[in-house]
């Protein structure tokens, strides 16, 4: 169906006389008129009327992988090669009681998966280290770099299927449905590019179970959740990137001075909005189709401490990283040095995961070193003895702008690095950069009103919404779409989390 409509769209814009007619592709893009005005109406109609059948998982499966092979019908090998393979060691695992064997068929799965996500996504960067380290060591001695095109949603898709392997190899969940039920679970379009990355314990099940009709309030509930996450990506994130871009430029400017304070802060908003809006839309997509996905993110800038910040900030991997590498590096049951140890790792293999480069390394080191020091020196606990409510203030504060440094290192190239930190040796010059301060406080004040408002219920605001008297839903609903409508960033951008 997907690719039918790539080809009749192709063939008719290109028919002579109706050259006027506006191209709309279908893409894997949450943000675009094709996918959310075509793709999805009519994945739910097919879907709707076998539902309550064994088709309704089959539709799902040929939505999911034709809507993903428009990315490029290539990227469809490693992710069926990924799929299969790991099928067949879960079901292996499940029936052997040979420990040998199943220690020895599990090493195998996590070594072949974490191959096939090296060799794409580290092969390019790291030949390229080579080079730059050989050409400086005067060795006289360069190989070809290695540029392999990265699958989209690899990092993604390749954590599912390790979790799979690791809990039956676990004992912790027994295989259930069929080989198109966890397909589907891999590769379920709303969260195969950039998450919330699954459990197979919590999602297949559902997925392999016959699904109820999506009763009238749950539909509204996925509408919101869908125009809430439209709105933050449109006119928020997309938004603060230009404030970021400019931001950049202007650090090799005439007056740099203060310009990191402008990138750093838009920045942090910018990722924020963007990758909780992706979330938002596919927890949406997910409830049209009677599966419920995991919450990624619950205020996290609102955090005290770097612990605090990872239980709230892309909640998915930081599960992921505590229960299939923390906890069994050896977690904090062997002493504090341990500990510790086991928490840089950590995080410097969380960083290593969100792609090839320095930046990316230092700013999981950056994060474990945050965690590190705040074992050692509890500076939240200490603030709030000795200041009570305003010493919680001073904590979530401290902690934000902390990581706010940290953002820095994840989007700055190298090069950038020391401009950057050396504007904030001074403020923002308002006469030099007002427009980038008027646009950042504009936007900053909508994401923080959202946070502040949610924060006392332990909700994302978004979660809030059902609560409201329906007057105030429709208000609501009114003022996104003429937001959106005059609002929204006129370049489609594409989500920030689509490279990892």
């Amino acid at each position: 169906m997907v690719l039918l409509w790539a080809f009749f769209n192709d063939t008719l814009t290109a028919t002579p006389g109706l050259e006027w007619l506006p191209a709309i592709r279908l893409r894997m893009e949450f943000n675009s008129v094709g996918f959310m005005a075509i793709f999805v109406p009519c994945t739910f109609v097919l879907y709707s009327l076998v539902r309550d059948t064994r088709a309704a998982n089959w539709v799902l499966l040929f939505a999911s992988l034709g809507i993903y092979a428009t990315v490029g019908l290539v990227y469809l090998l490693p992710l069926l090669f990924t799929c299969l393979f790991d099928y067949l060691v879960g079901a292996f695992l499940a029936r052997s009681s040979d420990s040998r064997r199943r220690t020895a068929a599990f090493a195998v799965s996590v070594t072949v998966q974490l191959s096939l996500l090296c060799l794409f996504k580290y092969t390019g960067w790291l030949t390229g280290e080579f080079n730059k380290v050989a050409v400086m060591a005067g060795l006289g001695v360069t190989i070809s770099q290695i540029v392999l095109p990265l699958p989209p949603g690899i990092s993604f898709y390749t954590f599912h299927t390790i979790s799979y392997t690791a809990d039956i190899y676990q004992r912790k969940f027994k295989p259930v449905g069929t080989f198109v039920d966890y397909v589907t679970f891999v590769g379920f379009f709303p969260q195969l590019i950039a998450g919330p990355i699954a459990r197979a314990s919590e999602l297949l099940p559902q997925v392999a179970a016959r699904r109820p009709t999506v009763s009238p309030i749950e539909c509204e509930r996925a509408f919101t959740l869908v125009f809430w996450g439209l709105f933050k990506k449109t006119c928020l994130a997309d938004n603060l990137g230009l404030i970021v871009s400019q931001a950049g430029e202007a650090i090799t400017g005439a007056s740099p001075g203060g310009v990191g304070y402008i990138y750093m802060y838009a920045f942090a908003a910018q990722i924020y909005c963007d990758f909780s809006a992706y979330t938002d839309i596919a927890r949406g997509l997910g409830k049209l189709f009677g599966i419920e996905l995991t919450r990624n993110f619950l205020t996290p800038y609102l955090a005290k401490n770097p612990s605090d910040f990872w239980q709230r900030w892309h909640i998915s991997l930081s599960r992921w990283l505590r229960d299939y590498l923390y906890i069994p590096l050896g977690g904090d049951r062997h002493g504090k040095l341990v500990t510790l140890r086991n928490l840089a790792i950590t995080m410097f293999l969380g960083g290593l995961w969100h792609g090839a480069g320095v930046g990316f390394i230092i700013w999981g080191l950056y994060h474990g070193l945050l965690l590190v020091v705040y074992r050692l020196v509890p500076v939240d606990r200490i603030l709030h003895r000795q200041f009570r409510a305003a010493g919680s203030i001073l904590a979530t504060v401290l902690m934000f702008n902390l990581v706010c440094i940290g953002w820095i290192f994840f989007r700055a190239a190298p090069s950038e690095l020391l401009p950057l930190f050396g504007s904030l040796g001074a403020l923002p010059d308002i006469a030099q950069h007002g427009v980038l301060l008027w646009g950042l406080g504009l936007f900053g004040a909508i994401v923080v009103a959202t946070e502040l408002v949610a924060f006392p219920y332990g909700v994302e605001f978004v979660d809030l919404v059902d609560r409201f008297p329906w007057p105030a839903r429709a208000a609501l609903y009114v003022a996104i779409f003429y937001a959106i409508v005059f609002f929204a960033s006129r370049s489609q951008n594409e989500f920030i989390y689509f490279q990892f």
